[in-house]
Order: C-alpha cells, then structure tokens, then sequence
C-alpha cells in the first residue's frame, strides 16, 4: 500500500541527496585544494558543503525550507561552476515538486481508501435494502413491474442518486442488470 510507496520514495530521495552530497563535498574540497581563499562566498561554500555529513544536511534543509536556496546557490554557482549550480537547482526542483508531492500524493490516496470502501459497503446496504422493500412477496427476485411501482421509494431515490443514475433511465437500468434476460432481477445480479 501507501508504505511501501512511502519506503520506496524515500530510500530513492536518501539515495539522492547522498550521492549529490558526496559530488558537492568533493568539488568544495577540490576547489580548496588549488588556493586558498578566503572571501565571504568561499566561507558559505565550507560552511554548506565542507564534509559529506553536513553536505546532506544542507541538500536536506534546502528542500524542506531550512536553508533558502539562494544562500547555498549563489556560492556554488559563483565560486564551484555553473553546471554544480545547475545540479544544485535541479536536485531542488525535482526533490520538492516530484518527490515531495509524491509523498504528498501516496499519503491523500491512503486517507481516500477507506472512504471509497465506506461509500461502497452503505451502497451495498441501499441495495440490499431496497431489494427486500421491492420483492413484496419475498420471491427473492424483482419483477419489472415491482421495480417501476417502486421508483418513486425513497430507497429506490437513494439508490439511483447513489448510483448517480437518472431515473429516467431506469429501463435500461433494469435492462443492462438482468443478466439472464428473464424480466427480473435477483439480489446476485444487484451485488
């Protein structure tokens, strides 16, 4: 169900976030490694990306509203390149419109389940209901005749607004139902 897509969603974002930590933590520390520098851009860059722990906590703050992107993204595009800059927004943008929204997405399909089910068993019980009220001399099956007289039923109202059937329609209703094509219906062709 809405776990396993859950699980699945989020081993692919940790998978993510990891392997761009690690791909921005060795650009920083290559960067470093030719000269030293020392200005306020360089400074954010080794606070952000300066090892591969605090890398995936900043890619991780950046999507879920910690950090503000354009903090973490000006020194990287800035100081590392362009492409890293393009990577960094590109990660975001996935991350918190596909991802995110998945999550979303799975969480408000597991919550509309039970209610689809709930819907179904009351449906399931108007038609029952409506079944007996119909079948006057407990036959067990509705005749055409016994289905008509009992159109306007405030069981037979519910059911077709349930249904979300004009009742005008209720021959062909009763026609598209009756399976064995005897004129009349059984409550196992209803269910």
């Amino acid at each position: 169900g809405s776990f396993g897509g859950f699980f699945w969603t989020l081993a692919l974002l940790t998978l993510l976030i990891y392997s761009l930590a690690v791909f921005f933590t060795q650009h920083v520390a290559d960067f470093f490694a030719f000269e030293p520098h020392d200005d306020e851009l360089a400074k954010t860059l080794e606070k952000h990306f300066g090892s591969t722990l605090v890398s995936t906590l900043t890619l991780y703050k950046t999507i879920s509203g910690g950090i503000d992107w354009q903090e973490v993204s000006t020194p990287v595009i800035a100081r590392l390149s362009p492409i890293a800059g393009v990577f960094f927004i590109t990660f975001n943008a996935f991350a918190a419109l596909v991802l995110l929204n998945l999550v979303t997405g799975l969480f408000v399909d597991s919550s509309i389940r039970p209610s689809r089910a709930d819907q179904e068993a009351e449906l399931l019980e108007k038609v029952c209901g409506l079944f007996h009220s119909a079948d006057a001399h407990g036959f067990g099956e509705i005749a055409w005749e016994q289905f008509r007289e009992n159109l306007g039923s405030p069981e037979m109202v519910s059911f077709f607004e349930a249904l979300e059937i004009n009742q005008a329609r209720a021959s062909e209703f009763f026609q598209l139902v009756d399976r064995a094509e005897c004129g009349c219906l059984k409550l196992e062709e209803l269910v």
